[in-house]
C-alpha cells in the first residue's frame, strides 16, 4: 500500500476557497493534443500548473515557450511562462491539489483498448495522491474504467474515492484545427464524478476554464457519451461513404446532395465522404463502445458494419486508382502516383491513423512507384520505407501517371495547378469538375 502524504484542505469550503483565489496547483498528465491545451486554459486563468509529459523533448519545447501543436502559438505559451512548468518526472506531482490524466488510449491488435498508457499515469499519480487530492481522467476509454481506477486507487493507497479523495471523468473534446471557432472554452465539459462530492469538486475546476460543465450522474455515463459522440460520426460517414458510391453511379455530385440535404434547418447533420478518417478518435473509439457491448453480451452489428466499410474505404481508394489507370492503358505496377496531403485532416501534421498510410502500402503492393506531397509533413516512412516527397508543381502534376487528392490543406483544392495532371482522383469531392478530374 502506497502510503498518503500530509492531507491538504479536504472540506468543500477550502477546496471552493483554494480554486476562487487560485492557489490550488494542478497537475497534467501527457502534454499532447488534450493535455497542453488544458494546461494553458488553467495558467491562462491563473492557476500554478505543472505539466508532466515522459516525452522530454515536449518538456523542453513547453518551457522553451516553443509550441509543437498547430492550434497553440509559442504566444500563448510565453503569456503563460510564469504559471506552466513541464517536467519528466512524475514526483513534481507531490505539490499538486488536483492531477488531470490526458494520455493516449490507442487500440491492440486484438481492436480492444490499449489501456496501458492510463494504467502508466495512473501508477505515478499514486505516490503523490493526499486526503483531498483531486484526480480527473480525461482521456477517452470504455466505461467502467474510471470504477477500476477507484479500486485500485482504494486498494494501493487507502484513500477511499468519493469520500477522502476525489475522481471524475471529464472526457476530452479537443477538434484539431477546427475552423468553426470550436475551443476549450466553448466546447461543453462533461464531467462524472465518483460521489456528488467529486462530481461537484470537478465542475467547479472546469468552470474555470469553460463556460458550459455538463455534469452526469455517473463515470461511467461521461465514459460512454465520449466514444458514442464519435460513434455517432463514424455511422454517417460510412453512410456517406454508401451514398458517394451511389451518387458516382448515378453521375451525381455527392457534395452537391450532402449540402441540398443540409439546408434543413433541423434533423440533419452533414457528413461527408472522403479516403477513409483518421486521428485518435474516430477510428478507434467505436471499438471501444462494441467492445464493452461484446462484454455485456450486446450486439452492436450496425457500429461493427459502419467501423469496416470506413476501414475498407482506403483499399477502395487503391482500387479505383488501379481501374483508372488500367481504362487508360498504364499498368499500376510501374506507375507514378502522386498523392496529395496525407496528414489525416486538413491544417494537422497528424499521422495518426491516417488513411494515406493505408493507400501508400495498397499502392505499393500494386508495384505503384508512390510520392507525396503535403506542406505540413516534411518526411514520411510507412513500414520502415521512405516514401518520396515531391514539389507542389505543374510540372510535378503532369509528371505523374495519376495524382490523388487525399488531405486538401489549405486552398490546395482550388490551385489552377490541378490542370496540369493527366489524371486526377478526388477523394473528397472538392475540385472543380474537368475532365482529368475522377471521383472516388
Amino acid at each position: 500500500m502506497t502510503t498518503a502524504h500530509e492531507p491538504i484542505q479536504t472540506t468543500a469550503e477550502g477546496f471552493d476557497a483554494r480554486v476562487a483565489d487560485r492557489t490550488l496547483t494542478v497537475g497534467i498528465v501527457g502534454l499532447g493534443y488534450t493535455g497542453l491545451p488544458l494546461a494553458i486554459g488553467f495558467a491562462t486563468a491563473g492557476f500554478g500548473v505543472v505539466g508532466v509529459d515522459l516525452d522530454t523533448a515536449k518538456v523542453a519545447a513547453v518551457n522553451r515557450s516553443e509550441s509543437y501543436l498547430p492550434d497553440l502559438t509559442d504566444i500563448e505559451l510565453q503569456d503563460v511562462a510564469e504559471k506552466l512548468t513541464a517536467v519528466a518526472d512524475p514526483a513534481a506531482l507531490r505539490g499538486a491539489d488536483a492531477v488531470v490524466i490526458c494520455v493516449p488510449t490507442p487500440v491492440t491488435p486484438e481492436q480492444t483498448a490499449d489501456l496501458s498508457f492510463v494504467d502508466a499515469a495512473v501508477a505515478s499519480v499514486l505516490p503523490y495522491l493526499r486526503a483531498g487530492s483531486l484526480v480527473v481522467l480525461q482521456s477517452t476509454v470504455p466505461a467502467g474504467t474510471t470504477a477500476g481506477i477507484a479500486r485500485t486507487i482504494a486498494d494501493r493507497t487507502g484513500l477511499r474515492p468519493g469520500e477522502d479523495l476525489f475522481l471524475a471523468m471529464a472526457p476530452e473534446r479537443v477538434d484539431p484545427a477546427n475552423t468553426n471557432g470550436w475551443t476549450l472554452l466553448n466546447t461543453p465539459k462533461l464531467v462524472g464524478g465518483v460521489g456528488p462530492e467529486s462530481t461537484r469538486r470537478a465542475q467547479l475546476l472546469f468552470e474555470q476554464i469553460c463556460r458550459t460543465v455538463v455534469p452526469v450522474s455517473d463515470p461511467a455515463v461521461a465514459e460512454l457519451s465520449k466514444v458514442y459522440e464519435n460513434t455517432f460520426r463514424l455511422v454517417n460517414i460510412a453512410l456517406s461513404l454508401e451514398l458517394s458510391d451511389l451518387c458516382r453511379s448515378l453521375g451525381l455530385p455527392v457534395r452537391e446532395v450532402v449540402d441540398a440535404a443540409a439546408t434543413k434547418p433541423f434533423g440533419f447533420l452533414a457528413h461527408y465522404p472522403g479516403p477513409g478518417v483518421g486521428g485518435e478518435c474516430i477510428p478507434v473509439d467505436p471499438l471501444f463502445l462494441s467492445e464493452r457491448a461484446r462484454r455485456e453480451g450486446v450486439a452492436l452489428e450496425l457500429v461493427d458494419t459502419a467501423h469496416r466499410r470506413v476501414s475498407e474505404r482506403p483499399r477502395q481508394v487503391v482500387a479505383r486508382v488501379a481501374d483508372l489507370l488500367a481504362a487508360r492503358g498504364v499498368a499500376t505496377a510501374g506507375a507514378e502516383v502522386l498523392l496529395v496531403g496525407v496528414s489525416y485532416k486538413p491544417g494537422v501534421a497528424d499521422l495518426r491513423n491516417a488513411p494515406a498510410l493505408d493507400v501508400i502500402r495498397g499502392l505499393r503492393e500494386l508495384g505503384a512507384e508512390v510520392s507525396y506531397f503535403d506542406p505540413m509533413v516534411p518526411d514520411l516512412e510507412v513500414d520502415g520505407t521512405a516514401v518520396k516527397v515531391a514539389a507542389w508543381s505543374r510540372e510535378t502534376l503532369a509528371a505523374a501517371d495519376c495524382a490523388v487528392l487525399i488531405t486538401p490543406h489549405g486552398r490546395l483544392a482550388g490551385d489552377p495547378a490541378w490542370s496540369a495532371a493527366r489524371l486526377v482522383l478526388d477523394t473528397r469531392n472538392e475540385l472543380a469538375p474537368a475532365d482529368n478530374v475522377e471521383v472516388l
